[in-house]
């Protein structure tokens, strides 16, 4: 019997029982720990669900590592238009992962944040998601420089880094559907943003 206050696999059971599991298995069996990737980027789909309904809504995958992983789910699972940003990006297994399963809502740049900011910030205007999945970046440097309205971030082992010390702070707690132990997230609100409270 688990207990509602221990770690579980509810969004790993979820996704396992969905078509679109075999379109992820790819990209998510690479990984050292492919559960654990699975569970955080879902929290992140989770977390983000009621703003993902905006018309025209962007999500921008930052340090999304070499599979961009977190958009792929994004873009499996949501309608939202999807960028995946991190230097190490493996662009010959993300073309021919988009091309095998058709994927139209995926893009991507082999790039440091930092790099590519005013070209995403020069993008039509649209409603802005950020995640931090994987980051290992400083949260609040980089939304800094990005136009944007509301971010998720995802703890796992940059504490000091991945959590923002400036920002609105709409939500936060530990997500026991993450099987890691860098479970603790915060849904963040830009003050300017469309979303603001």
């Amino acid at each position: 019997m688990t207990r509602s206050d221990e770690p579980n696999s509810s969004y790993l059971d979820r996704l396992m029982r969905r078509g679109s599991f075999e379109a992820l298995w790819p990209l998510f069996a690479k990984a050292e720990k492919p559960a654990k990737e699975l569970t955080e980027s879902f929290s992140a789909l989770e977390h983000l669900r009621p703003f993902l309904s905006e018309p025209g809504c962007r999500a921008i995958h930052v340090g999304d590592g070499a599979h961009a992983r977190t958009g792929a789910l994004f873009a499996l699972k949501s309608s939202a238009d999807n960028i995946s940003v991190d230097p190490q990006l493996n662009e010959p297994v993300l073309e021919a992962w988009c091309q095998r399963f058709g994927i139209r809502r995926l893009r991507w740049h082999k790039a440091a944040i930092e790099q590519v900011a005013p070209q995403l910030d020069d993008l039509p205007a649209a409603p802005v998601i950020v995640t931090f999945v994987h980051a290992h970046v400083p949260v609040d440097a980089v939304l800094a420089r990005l136009r944007w309205d509301i971010a998720f971030s995802l703890v796992c082992c940059l504490p000091g880094h991945q959590l923002t010390h400036e920002h609105v702070v709409i939500a936060d707690g530990e997500d026991l559907g993450v099987l890691s132990s860098g479970r603790r997230y915060q849904l963040i609100a830009n003050r300017d943003g469309r979303w603001r409270r």
